[in-house]
């Protein structure tokens, strides 16, 4: 038995949360006790020992929705999994829970396919790569939702924006108008590589919209305030 009263969630003592778990799963999938888990247990991207704890009951209720393009148990498991801010190393509770990973991802597999709009989909496949540890695409693919990327440029810490629904891509200073925004340069990425993998994967299920914008995101460009070279994925945490 797990003693939630001993673990912390972002407002402290975790000894609501199974009853929050409870109610969430009789909840529709916006409901406020869902509401209420994504606050406790991945309070803007930062999760906690109760976080972690939560999983195995987070893989049950998955197991027990019907196939769709958005599950709220397992989407949260895989936000969960997904955060580079936490009480402990991710990495050892991915080994802690490794059958409810494993079962999560097959989830998310099968899913995947019944996403009805490229929201879903992009949603999907990044819950997708959170339980494959698929690296900073388990935390950033959810920006081609919006058309937007944000990151600092490496080498000078240049707050840059990326619109990928214009026609030309480029990369801009978010604060500096007076800088000249350079080209991005779309990378099709190795099949053998989990960039490969995103995009075989959006090619496979026809959303020809993320296809389009994933070698963007994937790709290169020199920032338009030192003039410095890199590859998009390093700049993203």
């Amino acid at each position: 038995m797990t003693d939630w009263a001993s673990l912390r969630d972002a407002y402290g003592s975790a000894e609501r949360v199974p009853l929050l778990l409870a109610e969430a799963e009789r909840a529709a999938d916006d409901g406020d006790p869902w509401n209420e888990l994504w606050r406790r247990l991945c309070h803007q991207g930062t999760v906690y020992s109760a976080s972690y704890a939560a999983l195995p009951a987070l893989a049950e209720m998955s197991r027990r929705r019907a196939p769709s393009g958005y599950v709220p148990a397992l989407h949260l498991a895989a936000a969960i999994l997904a955060s580079n801010d936490g009480a402990e190393d991710a990495a050892a509770a991915r080994r802690r829970y490794e059958t409810e990973v494993a079962d999560l991802r097959t989830m998310a597999s099968v899913n995947l396919q019944h996403a009805k709009d490229d929201t879903e989909f992009v949603y999907g496949l990044q819950a997708l790569m959170a339980f494959e540890d698929g690296g900073v695409w388990q935390r950033n693919l959810d920006r081609l939702t919006d058309g937007e990327l944000e990151f600092d440029c490496p080498s000078c810490g240049e707050h840059l924006l990326i619109n990928l629904n214009d026609s030309e891509v480029t990369a801009e200073s978010f604060s500096d108008g007076s800088l000249a925004a350079t080209a991005v340069t779309p990378v099709e990425a190795p099949a053998a590589t989990v960039e490969g993998r995103l995009l075989a994967l959006a090619r496979a299920s026809d959303w020809p919209e993320v296809t389009r914008k994933l070698p963007y995101v994937f790709g290169t460009v020199a920032c338009p305030r030192c003039h410095a070279s890199f590859a998009i994925p390093k700049a993203l945490t």
